[in-house]
């Protein structure tokens, strides 16, 4: 039997412009997220950067019930490779598309 995965989608926000193309500032990502979880849970989250939209805007893709524990970890992370840094979560959802839609809409009233 062969079971999809299940992923959720988060669309996050940065205080200041940060480039998840950079490694060093994925790299930074990943480390902080991963001490404020620990390792098991950050094991069995899988959160991994799947989208940039904009300077400011990325979207994380994590396994299903693990998101609440992934936008906790974003919160309290304040520092990213020695730049003060703050993480908003905008938005929760299944799929990639309806947080590009959100996007959208965001984008457009400003």
């Amino acid at each position: 039997m062969i079971f999809r995965r299940k992923l959720r989608y988060v669309l996050v926000e940065a205080s200041d412009d940060v480039s998840m193309a950079d490694p060093r500032n994925a790299d930074a990502l990943r480390a902080g997220t991963k001490a404020f979880l620990g390792e098991l849970t950050y094991f069995k989250a899988n959160p991994q950067i799947t989208a940039q939209l904009e300077n400011r805007f990325f979207v994380i893709g994590v396994n299903r019930g693990y998101e609440r524990s992934v936008v906790l970890a974003l919160s309290f992370i304040k520092e990213l490779d020695g730049r003060r840094v703050g993480f908003y979560t905008l938005k929760t959802s299944g799929t990639i598309r309806s947080l590009k839609d959100y996007f959208a809409g965001i984008r457009g009233a400003r």
